[in-house]
């Protein structure tokens, strides 16, 4: 028909064929890496699951923790009752315990390949300490006669002794632990030697 345009395709070169191959060679190549990358990024490794298994317990997720541990011990012991040795009361003091407590991983090493051992090293509050030293100065002290002030004096020596802590820090107990790790596929698990009839974790 007359005025009709038609595409002007132009011919392929070798040049253009060549760089095409290479873009498409390079792709392929990018993709190989990324995918190989994405496989490898699931491996743990033993200092990795000592934190995450020793975080998961100190906040008092149980159910977390119970899934770090070696599939030996999982299967003699269920979630259910994992969590049911540690149930707390559930209190205000109980769930914000663990903000006065710490932990440091040390020294994880590797013995081979399948096996590996860690210490972890506990900061927790000593309340042994604290509740002597509370008590001890609240039977040396003078009451007042007044079952009233009573209260108020009692307030009043709590209360001085709340500051202290705060200003100066609560008794603390340094406590230390070694760690059993086992591999198993790409994941490193606690081992804590309930399924061989010998624990070795709680």
């Amino acid at each position: 028909a007359r005025g009709a345009r038609f595409l002007q395709i132009p011919p392929v070169t070798e040049d253009f064929m060549r760089c095409s191959l290479i873009r498409g060679l390079f792709a392929c190549g990018l993709c190989l890496v990324l995918a190989g990358c994405a496989s490898g990024g699931d491996e743990s490794k033993p200092g990795e699951t000592l934190d995450l298994y020793v975080s998961a317990y100190m906040n008092g997720n149980y159910e977390e923790a119970w899934q770090h541990l070696s599939s030996e011990d999982r299967s003699a012991r269920s979630l259910e009752a994992y969590i049911a040795e540690r149930k707390d009361s559930g209190t205000f003091l109980a769930r914000n315990l663990h903000r006065l407590m710490g932990y440091t991983v040390r020294d994880v090493a590797q013995v081979d390949e399948t096996h590996a051992c860690g210490t972890v090293e506990f900061s927790i509050p000593d309340f042994r300490a604290i509740v002597g030293e509370v008590s001890g100065a609240l039977e040396a002290a003078a009451y007042p006669e007044s079952a009233l002030e009573n209260v108020s004096f009692v307030r009043r020596n709590v209360g001085a002794f709340e500051q202290k802590y705060q200003t100066e820090g609560i008794p603390r107990r340094m406590l230390q632990e070694k760690f059993e790790l086992i591999r198993e596929g790409r994941q490193w698990k606690i081992r804590a030697g309930w399924g061989l009839g010998e624990p070795r974790r709680r």
